[in-house]
């Protein structure tokens, strides 16, 4: 068989040139449709990403020759913070800053430098055999999702759902930004426990330098060895001078840890922030947004925290104000993008009510309206829910959909001599004089209506639909909606999958998807994520340049069960994408026999043969054929058509329940051990007899593995005579064939 330099990248032009991946709104076929998770735009492949385009790409393709009208939509998202690091890395090179280009040419340089880095990644995108509608491909910052966005916000606005002010919030000093809670890792630490004296009371803290934003010591009402204390007011030497501060009495107290006292930091602590306002508190910022201590701390102002507190530490204990210190192990927040150390403190921002969005998700997925793989990740996305605060949807970035709403300072002056300020909710300007707000929406604001503007949805705000009607789907891609399928690593759960539940059904009535598919991680052999830190990270492209994309699938499959992390090293993928690699090898033969040496008399819509070898192998066994038996040859023919049936069967049912890792052990079985190791054999004594047996059975495996191993079934497929013009036209085998 004729070998090709790069025949995967030559297969995959022929399906785009033949236009085999695109959607067909106007098709009578009933339609099945695939939201691919729109990776970051400054994300290359990793093990993650190859898996679950391995996983997606394998359920379209099942689909499609299933005789469904397949949509696999592709999509890319901004990625808000993780782009603005990445670019802002990029612009250190030059010496330049967002500080020193301004807002307008920091914008436009980032628009190039996002090209520039989407032409790099977008192919590795590709090289899985993604058979995505790539003439659909959406990015979250195009005129559509721009729209969208716009809608949303517009009508969470109009409904009284948005509200700005200075709230406690996770704050990233290096990414210079709010996060959500759910953007927050939890790393163990070991660190110092300090106990510190405060007037009467001795209290414990992992972090002093923060005491210069105390404004009370708190104990729990039921611990009857501070009751005396409650109520008063106590002198208190700090490192900034003395201070008077009071002991209020709360039940948040845990009366085990440390002494049972606990110092009150209402700016810099969820816990304490809830205590604050339960007990009128004053809040003080003593950590600013580049994560310093503020002028509040003295001395040690404009110090790092680390910093700080190794400073102070000498002279809180020169004073008699550390009493001791021990060792203790406990979880710190950090940024799960940049890791750095989360400071809890008050920022303007813009937060939306999500109770009603999220009682309309608890509902749907009550109704069982959603198809859940594995099954419990419906109560832990319930439980999530139940307990959901206001989502913070303002970032401190430039790149992002800008907060639509602009403001306008008017002349007029009140009476208390301040000016007043008109505010308008706006897509584009309202007109000269108005400024909007600087800051931009969440990048899971956007994604969260990932399955909605991918649809064209708001359909009809260019028309000029009142604001009173539903916004609507683009009603020629209404047919897709909600998709049939979602996929997603469960890290992003609340993040993303809760969020698109929520506003789906908020804004449609419909839930986005009918099923959503948790893949399990892949770590590494001790349990750990992938990171560049730890460098344990796998290269896909170092597997497809060993083994080949279709080996390399085939061994992601092996991990593929649904909410099951894997644990894997390269040796062990180079085991499994050699074995897989030798399947392959395997299968060529097996096409090699079937269809280049067959009997020249048998016509039967294979390829001719073309090797003078094979000729004269078929001569030497003609007397073989002549003795051989009908009736042993139609036993053979018979049991291997009915193990054929079987495995059809077992294939499709993995298949219609997303048990990747299933069909793919039924088919390497059938086709080694039965198809290969035994009735080929067999047939080798009754060529002619076995061949039309042969040709079907290797045809029927071809496309039972093709949406696993689509670039080898392609490639062997073109070899009939009689064959459509790809194998992705075929009709998935039924067992009554």
């Amino acid at each position: 068989m004729e070998q090709d330099l790069n025949p995967e990248t030559k297969i995959y032009g022929f399906w785009e040139k033949e236009n085999l991946f695109r959607a067909d709104p106007a098709s009578s076929k009933k339609s099945y449709s695939v939201l691919i998770p729109p990776p970051n735009l400054t994300g290359e492949l990793h093990l993650g990403h190859a898996m679950q385009h391995s996983i997606l790409d394998a359920v379209a393709r099942f689909r499609r020759l299933s005789g469904f009208d397949v949509l696999l939509l592709p999509g890319v998202d901004h990625a808000g913070i993780q782009f603005e690091a990445t670019f802002d890395k990029e612009l250190k090179k030059d010496s330049l800053s967002k500080e020193k280009l301004g807002r307008e040419e920091w914008l436009k340089s980032a628009w190039e430098f996002k090209e520039k880095i989407y032409k790099s990644v977008s192919a590795s995108w590709r090289m899985m055999g993604l058979s995505a509608d790539w003439s659909r491909e959406v990015f979250t910052l195009d005129e559509g999702p721009r729209r969208a966005v716009f809608e949303q916000f517009k009508t969470y606005w109009e409904k009284g759902m948005i509200y700005k002010g200075p709230y406690i919030v996770q704050w990233c000093p290096k990414c210079k930004t709010a996060i959500e809670d759910v953007e927050v890792e939890y790393e163990e630490r070991e660190e110092k426990l300090y106990y510190l004296k405060y007037g009467p009371l001795t209290l414990a803290t992992v972090r002093p330098e923060t005491k210069f934003g105390d404004t009370a010591m708190a104990v729990n009402p039921k611990d009857k060895r501070y009751r005396e204390y409650v109520g008063k007011e106590f002198e208190i030497e700090t490192l900034a001078g003395k201070r008077k501060m009071k002991v209020i009495a709360d039940d948040v107290v845990d009366p085990k840890f440390g002494t049972g006292v606990i110092k009150v930091t209402p700016g810099h602590d969820f816990n304490d922030y809830e205590i604050g306002k339960r007990h009128n508190l004053p809040i003080l910022q003593v950590i600013n947004k580049s994560g310093r201590l503020t002028e509040l701390a003295g001395k040690y102002a404009g110090m790092k925290l680390e910093e700080a507190r190794q400073a102070m530490i000498p002279e809180l204990r020169e004073r008699g104000i550390l009493v001791k210190e021990e060792d203790y192990v406990h979880n710190v927040a950090v940024c799960e993008r940049c890791k750095s150390v989360v400071e809890p403190l008050i920022s303007e921002e813009w937060f939306l009510k999500v109770s009603e969005l999220a009682d309309g998700a608890v509902k749907v997925i009550d109704d069982g309206k959603i198809k859940f793989l594995p099954k419990n990740y419906a109560k832990i996305l319930k439980d999530w829910l139940l307990n959901i605060h206001d989502w913070c949807i303002s970032r401190s970035l430039w790149w992002g959909h800008r907060i639509p709403v602009w403001y306008r300072v008017t002349e007029v002056q009140r009476a208390n001599g301040t000016k007043s300020i008109e505010v308008k909710v706006s897509l584009d300007s309202p007109g000269a004089g108005w400024v909007q707000d600087e800051q931009v929406l969440d990048t899971w604001f956007s994604s969260g209506l990932w399955p909605l503007s991918t649809l064209g949805w708001p359909f009809d705000f260019a028309q000029g639909k009142p604001s009173s009607e539903r916004a609507s789907l683009d009603p020629e891609l209404a047919k897709y909606f909600p998709w049939d399928f979602e996929i997603s690593a469960p890290e992003i759960k609340y993040l993303w999958i809760a969020r698109m539940i929520m506003i789906a059904n908020y804004f449609t009535g419909e839930v986005p998807f009918k099923a959503m598919f948790f893949h399990g991680m892949l770590r590494d052999l001790q349990g750990r994520k992938f990171s560049k830190s730890l460098g344990n990270g796998i290269d896909p492209m170092y597997l497809i340049a060993k083994w080949g994309v279709d080996a390399t699938r085939m061994a992601l499959y092996t991990y593929s069960i649904p909410g099951r992390d894997g644990r894997v090293s390269r040796e062990i993928l180079d085991e499994r994408g050699k074995n897989f690699r030798n399947f392959a090898t395997k299968i060529r033969n097996i096409a090699r026999f079937v269809l280049e040496l067959k009997p020249d008399s048998a016509h039967l819509g294979g390829v001719h043969s073309h090797s003078a070898k094979a000729t004269q192998g078929e001569s030497a066994t003609s007397e073989v054929l002549r003795s051989d038996s009908s009736e042993v040859a139609d036993a053979d023919n018979k049991w291997i058509k009915e193990e054929l049936e079987k495995t059809i069967k077992k294939v499709t049912n993995h298949l219609e329940k997303v048990g990747l890792h299933l069909a793919t052990e039924e088919i390497y079985e059938f086709i080694w051990h039965k198809f290969a190791d035994v009735y080929i054999e067999k047939s080798k004594r009754r060529r002619e007899n076995a061949q039309p047996v042969l040709e079907y059975v290797l045809k029927t495996c071809l496309i039972l593995l093709h949406p696993f191993m689509p670039f080898l079934t392609e490639e062997i497929y073109q070899k009939f005579t009689k064959r459509k013009k790809s194998i992705m036209l075929e009709e998935w085998p039924s067992a009554e064939d």
